[in-house]
Parts: C-alpha cells; sequence; structure tokens
C-alpha cells in the first residue's frame, strides 16, 4: 500500500481528486475522505448550493473510480458541530481536514492555497493542485460559424444563435439536439478557469448565480439556479470579427474629432461593445487625443487605456478622471440611472464623452435617459445620438432644444421646451421629444 491521500473539500468540487484518480497517480494510494468534507457539502446542499450538490456527486463518482481501479477508500476524522458548519469561512472545518492529515500520517491534497500554506507550516505534507487548468479554446467555439454573432446554449434546448447574412441578422437552430448538463457544466467550469488562469480574462459579473466574463472575443454571460431554472450561456461574439471598422469605428471617431463632444451611442443590436470602444480610444489616440475608457467590470491590466471602479465604486474613479483631465471618456455600457450622472459631472467638466447604451429604438433609448435627467439638459449632456445595429452606424442625430407654444403640439398655447432631433447630413428633423405632465414623450416630427 501506498501513501495514505486526503482530499480537502476544494478538490472535490473542483474535480481535481477524480482527475487524479483517472490519471493513475494514487493508484498505489489509500483514500481517506475527512468526514468534515462529507458534512460540510451536505449542508451547502441543504441550503440548495449548487456546489454542495455537485460536491456530493463527486464523491459518488470516487467511489465509484475508486472501486472500479481497486483503490481502498474510507472515512475519518471528527464530524463538524454546527457551530463548525456556520463558521467554515472562519477556517474551522479546513482545520479538522488537517487534523486527520495528520493524525493518519497522510498527504493532504487541496486546491486551497491558503489551506497549503497553514498545513506547511504545522509540518503536514501537502500537495498544492490549481484548481483550474487553462483552457486554450472554448468548447462553444464549435458552435461559431464565420457569421454566427451570438449564442445561446441551455440545458435541454438545442442551441440557437444569431447570425448575420447579407447585412440582416436572423435567429437560427443549430441543430435538433439539445445541450446537455455536462455541456454547459464545461463551458462554466471553463470561465472559473478563464477568470483565474488566463490574464486576459476579464470579470464584468461574478455572483453564486450569476456571471459575465469578458475576454477580448467574448463576452460571456452565464446563469444559473436559483437565478435561472436552469443552466444557460449567451455568448456574444466581437461584433468587430464581423462588420468593419470603417462601418462602426471610423464613423464615430470622425465625430469626436469635431470637438469635445457628448455622443450617445445607442447599441440597438445588444453588441459587445468594449472591443469597439477600446478600438475608437487606440484610434483617438493615434490623432493625438488622450481617451479612457470607463466601465463597471474588472479588467486585466492588459487593458491600458481602461478605468474601472476604484474601491468597488465607479464614482471615486470619475473623481480620478476628473483630475487627470483626458481629452475623450468612452463610457463602454451604461447599466444604472447613477450613470448618467457621473456623465454629466465629466461633460459639466468640459470633456469629451462617447457614452454606449442598450437599447431596443432612439425612442426607448430617450426616454431611459430622461428617466435620469431633466428634458432641457438632454442636449446638454448630448449633442448627437448615434445608432448602432448590424450594419454599423445606422444613423447620425444632433439635438438642440427650443421653447415652442404648445398649441403646435396639439394642446393650449404656453410655451414648453422641446428637443429637436435632427439627422446630420441633411437637417431634417427627425423627432421632437417634450414632456406632457411630466412624462418624457417622442414622436416623428410632423407626427
Amino acid at each position: 500500500m501506498g501513501e495514505k491521500a486526503i482530499p480537502d473539500t476544494s478538490v472535490v468540487i473542483n474535480g481535481a481528486l477524480s482527475r487524479l484518480i483517472e490519471s493513475g497517480k494514487l493508484s498505489e494510494a489509500e483514500l481517506i475522505i475527512p468526514l468534515a468534507v462529507v458534512d460540510e457539502l451536505q449542508a451547502q446542499a441543504s441550503r440548495g448550493k449548487d456546489v454542495g450538490l455537485r460536491g456530493l456527486e463527486e464523491l459518488r463518482r470516487i467511489r465509484a473510480l475508486a472501486e472500479e481501479r481497486g483503490l481502498t477508500i474510507r472515512f475519518s476524522g471528527e464530524r463538524p458541530s454546527l457551530e463548525d458548519i456556520k463558521l467554515a469561512r472562519s477556517g474551522r472545518i479546513d482545520a479538522l481536514i488537517r487534523d486527520v492529515a495528520r493524525s493518519e500520517g497522510g498527504r493532504l491534497y487541496t486546491s486551497d492555497y491558503v489551506q497549503a500554506l497553514i498545513a506547511e507550516a504545522e509540518g503536514i505534507p501537502v500537495e498544492y493542485i490549481e484548481p483550474y487548468e487553462r483552457v486554450e479554446e472554448f468548447s462553444f467555439k464549435k458552435y461559431l460559424k464565420p457569421n454566427v454573432l451570438s449564442l445561446y446554449l441551455r440545458i435541454g434546448t438545442p442551441p440557437l444563435a444569431r447570425i448575420l447574412e447579407a447585412g440582416e441578422i436572423r435567429v437560427v437552430r443549430l441543430g435538433d439536439e439539445p445541450c446537455g448538463e455536462e455541456e454547459l457544466n464545461r463551458i462554466l467550469e471553463e470561465l472559473m478557469a478563464a477568470v483565474r488562469v488566463r490574464e486576459e480574462a476579464d470579470v464584468a459579473m461574478l455572483r453564486p448565480e450569476a456571471m459575465v466574463i469578458e475576454t477580448g472575443e467574448f463576452r460571456i454571460s452565464l446563469a444559473k439556479p436559483p437565478f435561472s431554472n436552469n443552466l444557460e450561456a449567451v455568448i456574444h461574439r466581437n461584433p468587430l470579427d464581423l462588420i468593419p471598422e470603417e462601418s462602426i469605428v471610423d464613423p464615430i471617431v470622425g465625430e469626436c474629432l469635431e470637438e469635445r463632444r457628448g455622443i450617445l451611442a445607442l447599441n440597438l443590436e445588444k453588441l459587445y461593445t468594449h472591443p469597439i470602444a477600446e478600438r475608437i480610444a487606440e484610434k483617438l489616440q493615434g490623432r493625438g487625443l488622450i481617451a479612457r475608457i470607463m466601465g463597471h467590470a474588472r479588467r486585466a491590466a492588459s487593458t491600458p487605456l481602461y478605468y474601472g471602479p476604484i474601491e468597488g465604486d465607479l464614482e471615486k474613479a470619475v473623481d480620478y478622471v476628473l483630475a487627470s483631465g483626458p481629452d475623450y471618456v468612452i463610457f463602454e455600457e451604461i447599466r444604472r440611472q447613477r450613470d448618467f450622472k457621473l456623465i454629466k459631472e465629466l461633460r459639466d467638466s468640459g470633456l469629451g464623452v462617447l457614452a454606449f447604451l442598450a437599447s431596443g429604438s432612439l425612442r426607448l433609448g430617450v426616454g431611459r435617459v430622461l428617466e435620469s435627467i431633466r428634458l432641457t439638459a438632454l442636449p446638454e449632456l448630448f449633442d448627437e445620438i448615434v445608432l448602432l445595429d448590424e450594419r454599423g452606424v445606422s444613423e447620425v442625430y444632433s439635438l438642440a432644444v427650443s421653447v415652442r407654444r404648445r398649441r403646435e403640439l396639439g394642446g393650449e398655447a404656453e410655451p414648453v421646451p422641446v428637443v429637436e432631433v435632427v439627422r446630420s447630413g441633411t437637417g431634417v428633423k427627425a423627432y421632437e421629444v417634450y414632456e406632457v405632465n411630466g412624462l418624457p414623450v417622442v414622436r416623428p416630427a410632423g407626427g
């Protein structure tokens, strides 16, 4: 009989222990599972946590692998008390697991770096296993034909794709076979590996039930129960892979070069905007302007023109930008109403601002802005509105405010402010924006 192998909770959950068994590295070992590992996983599963259920399923798989390969497996150690389980994050469970390794005279296997350091300090033989292996290529790339703009994958549902053909977007089904649980779990593991191992992977959101990870190529959103009733993934491709720069980047750069403008870019097709923002910033820098990108994501240091939240607060980042004074700030994604307040601070200080906002139409986009600012502040904040779709920049509008008599709008003869939305290049007024009983109205001009 070889060494005694004592796993902690981390190598059970992430599958590292089962991979070691499959590789034959533990072919002469006796597997000793601390009871603290079992009870911690059971407690998590009883609270409905996915990690607990996956851990218990992995324990079942480990037993099956051990029996298949003729390995001895047994359980040992003290069962944790209710208080121990409640204080698991403070290290109580980890201490019980180390006690098993010490009393059994075995080697502790862990993917928890802190656990490994403490074990070494206590003189316990330990092997630290990286929690995730580097993923050179995401498994979902098998669906990415050259015309695929985005993917929708969900357990029990055939994969769907938004494809771009002849300048139009269509939603198509990629075969009849539904996505399986194993496939989606593999994508989940690849995402976690990308965050942990890939320097170029950026975290836009990381919650127990949802995450949004961005790379240079993709924006990947993944939701799982209880937030979603099943595991699902939405993958947005870098739109510059399908839409020429001269159609989507160059027109915006041209508008920015005129002067320090406020430009609202309405993202009509939910395009992945960071690559667009990054390329615009690079081109503005190449034309002698200092440009910086701002956003809510935590990005890698390999994104030199990007400012993220300071201490989790984007407002603190704005304070820094106001002090440093670039020519242009590119707000890569407006998420919350208070983002408009931050944009107003930047504009009031004389900075040029390009802000991306996901919206289904110009009317809805303007309505979203007016939820946060007064009507007459709209043309103060933004000189222009740019519409982005699958063709690139499809329309550019300029904004101006005038005072009109209400009768022109079908009401009483009282003066009211009206924001005119004028199609650039033609001077033709396309929309009028005004308020009725405090509510914004966006209507076609002359309608």
